[in-house]
């Protein structure tokens, strides 16, 4: 399956990256975010209305996290669909590169262009991942949304 896919190299080692994923997801995504360190746990993130319930399915140790979207629901007028991430996965996947570099890979599989959502999808999530995730792991600073 296709989806929206990006590469990051973060100056920055793989466990320190995959605690962000994993526990320090309020620091770079949404503080309105729950603990996600946890085989099968269901984690919610929030951004004001727009809300995911997020399944752990798969963590390999400072290499790879998986998880499934169980629910979605993206409030916003523009869009006649408010579900579209249901049934998609989010993959990411963490590779040394160098002594203190770290490769991720991250995929949001099935999160596409023929989605009514993909624009405005596509802009939060390379904002998210060079704009904030990275920032945060290389400098200690991160621009997660400030839910209320």
């Amino acid at each position: 399956m296709t989806g929206y896919s990006r590469t990051v190299d973060i100056e920055a080692s793989a466990e320190e990256v995959y605690q962000a994923i994993t526990t320090g997801i309020r620091q770079w995504w949404t503080t309105g975010s729950e603990d996600a360190s946890k085989i099968d746990t269901v984690f919610t993130t929030r951004f004001g209305k727009t809300y995911n319930h997020i399944k752990v399915s798969q963590l390999i140790e400072n290499q790879r996290v998986e998880w499934d979207i169980e629910e979605h629901c993206h409030d916003n007028e523009a869009l006649t669909r408010d579900d579209e991430w249901k049934g998609t996965k989010i993959l990411w996947s963490l590779s040394p590169k160098g002594e203190a570099t770290t490769r991720l890979e991250f995929t949001h599989e099935g999160l596409v262009e023929s989605m009514e959502c993909w624009e405005i999808c596509e802009a939060g999530w390379d904002f998210f991942l060079f704009e904030s995730l990275k920032p945060y792991l290389e400098g200690g600073k991160g621009q997660p949304f400030q839910h209320e």
